[in-house]
């Protein structure tokens, strides 16, 4: 790598590429919309087919959330500092409160009432653990405290711990921000895979500090595609007849690619590779084009869903319980996609809007640099 590429790649980012100055990118959508179509019918498990398992795989799904987010997130802050020469912390917590919290609380509130009303049995902790973004924490909540009702939060979780984190560091320092994104996705595998083969290196403060952070990775991805696509003009990304070649392999690969969702080297390394995929995605689909990959991404059914994947996001766990306990209605096909149909829609609609439309006071960059690019799932994420 040339010390021309690596200080031009490490050097302030002071103004905001053409590509970049639009408020809202439509073909982002569409993959939040096929992220989340991912998640909910693996939940439904609508066939016992093996194609059905391999293309409606809900952790790739996450993946591409986890992808999309650290993209959008950081496109928001590095314009924010473009713009006005300085990253507001406490308005950047106040929009992603806004965007996060008023939803995925009020599921936590229905979901008391239906246990104690339906006695689905979940434990107290379990709430405090998803009340606080805990829920990755697998060796305690996920291991003697689980539930299906609450499971999802284990992304929400990995998101809102990243989030607390980083924008502190790009704050600050947009060198130090991009040395630890790096570290995360090239540095960190290398060390889980001396710590795979010396044992005596995977314990200890070392073996939580670092199957902590590779948990990370994916959202990391993100952000250093976003950073590429300030740094690089979007002609230098692959464009034409190749573009369409590569996004379909793009496709392929994300859901072809062998992955473990259990902790294992393999996953580490394969996990990478379905994220590049997806970042690789993400900037070819940028700009408007007439080929067919951005057509389906821009068609009006993957927006409106894209648009409605955190809201659908969070109610679907109820609806894909399968739980007897609760009404049929509410668990029994095809009664249970409508359910998630109506609830997410009402959620949206009459309950996050107001929400949203408050977040954007919370704005710093205004006229054609509005950032209401967050939009991403938050989880994302």
């Amino acid at each position: 790598m040339s010390n021309t590429f690596l200080k031009g790649l490490f050097s302030d980012i002071k103004t905001v590429p053409p590509e970049l100055k639009n408020a809202y990118y439509p073909s982002l959508n569409g993959l939040r919309g096929i992220a989340i179509l991912m998640v909910v019918l693996s939940h439904l498990k609508l066939s016992g087919m093996l194609w059905y398992s391999v293309i409606f795989d809900g952790t790739r799904g996450v993946y591409i959330f986890f992808v999309l987010s650290g993209f959008l997130i950081t496109t928001l802050c590095l314009k924010e500092k473009a713009v006005t020469r300085q990253l507001s912390l406490k308005n950047f917590y106040i929009r992603r409160a806004l965007r996060i919290f008023p939803v995925a609380y009020l599921f936590i509130v229905v979901l008391i009432i239906l246990n104690l009303v339906f006695q689905l049995g979940i434990h107290y902790k379990n709430f405090l653990g998803t009340s606080l973004y805990l829920m990755d924490f697998s060796s305690y909540f996920r291991k003697y405290y689980f539930s299906w009702y609450t499971g999802h939060f284990w992304s929400l979780s990995v998101e809102e711990q990243f989030y607390l984190i980083i924008p502190f560091i790009l704050q600050r320092k947009f060198t130090v921000y991009l040395s630890v994104i790096l570290s995360m996705i090239f540095v960190l595998p290398l060390v889980l895979t001396l710590q795979y083969l010396f044992p005596a290196l995977n314990t200890g403060v070392l073996y939580a500090f670092t199957h902590f952070i590779i948990k990370f990775q994916a959202i990391a991805v993100g952000c250093l595609f976003a950073v590429l696509m300030f740094k690089y003009p979007i002609s230098k990304w692959v464009s034409g007849r190749a573009k369409i070649i590569f996004n379909i392999i793009a496709f392929v690969l994300i859901v072809m690619i062998p992955y473990d969702d259990l902790y294992n080297l393999e996953s580490v390394f394969t996990g990478l590779l379905i994220s590049m995929v997806v970042g690789y995605l993400i900037v070819s689909n940028i700009v408007p084009g007439k080929d067919v990959i951005f057509k389906v991404l821009n068609t009006k059914v993957l927006n409106i869903i894209g648009i409605l994947s955190y809201s659908i996001y969070i109610w679907q766990q109820i609806f894909t319980a399968g739980d007897k306990r609760l009404p049929a209605f509410m668990v029994t096909y095809p009664y249970d996609i409508i359910c998630i149909i109506v609830v997410s829609c009402c959620s949206y609609y009459f309950y996050e809007r107001p929400f949203l439309k408050l977040k954007a006071r919370f704005s710093k960059v205004k006229a054609k640099h509005v950032l209401v690019i967050e939009e991403a799932f938050e989880h994302e994420k």
